[in-house]
């Protein structure tokens, strides 16, 4: 990734044609142009369409969203925790604060996605695409990212400990100096410091 990913650089949702507060939302094959506030998803909703969408304090632990497309969305301080969108498609999509803990993306797609202040420990994004992602300030240890191209993905800010990743897919990929280590040690590399008293 010659330029690391801007938050600026992500679409933002066209504004919002319906608004809806403390609802549960029952499974729907499309839902557009709506913001959310304190709602819960309720059912599975493989398959669905998502489209400028807008959810503040939402609730989807454990919801199945298989193979489902969304595209243009902003999900704040939401609980997502073993949320399952493996097989999806998210496009321009900001999450900022959310509980993404033990969720599941096998197989998905990420184009353009910024990730702010998320925990998404023992997250599972194994063969997932990424293209032009940003993990800013996350909570990924413990995370499995194995077979996932990562040449356009960046860590620099979070907390990588334990981080599972294919040595393979790792070039290009933007870290800070102090997550060097991690990294290293996914090539079977140590690094240790000098000791001056060796001789």
């Amino acid at each position: 990734m010659t330029d690391p990913l801007r938050q600026a650089e992500v679409e933002s949702p066209e504004e919002e044609e319906r608004s809806l507060s403390g609802e549960a939302i029952e499974a729907d094959l499309e839902l557009a142009r709506a913001k959310m506030t304190r709602c819960r998803a309720v059912g599975d909703h493989s398959r669905a369409r998502l489209r400028d969408v807008v959810a503040e304090s939402c609730d989807a632990r454990n919801a199945s969203f298989v193979d489902a497309v969304g595209m243009r969305l902003v999900l704040r301080d939401c609980q997502l925790l073993g949320v399952d969108v493996s097989g999806g498609v998210l496009r321009d999509c900001l999450f900022e604060g959310c509980q993404l803990r033990m969720a599941r993306a096998f197989g998905s797609r990420f184009e353009r996605c910024w990730f702010q202040n998320c925990d998404l420990r023992e997250a599972e994004f194994e063969e997932a695409r990424f293209d032009r992602v940003a993990f800013r300030d996350c909570d990924l240890r413990g995370a499995r990212l194995l077979r996932s191209g990562l040449s356009s993905v960046d860590f620099r800010g979070s907390r990588v400990e334990g981080l599972a990743v294919s040595p393979d897919r790792v070039t290009g990929a933007v870290i800070a100096g102090e997550q060097a280590d991690v990294f290293a040690a996914a090539f079977g590399l140590r690094v240790l410091p000098i000791n001056p008293d060796e001789s």
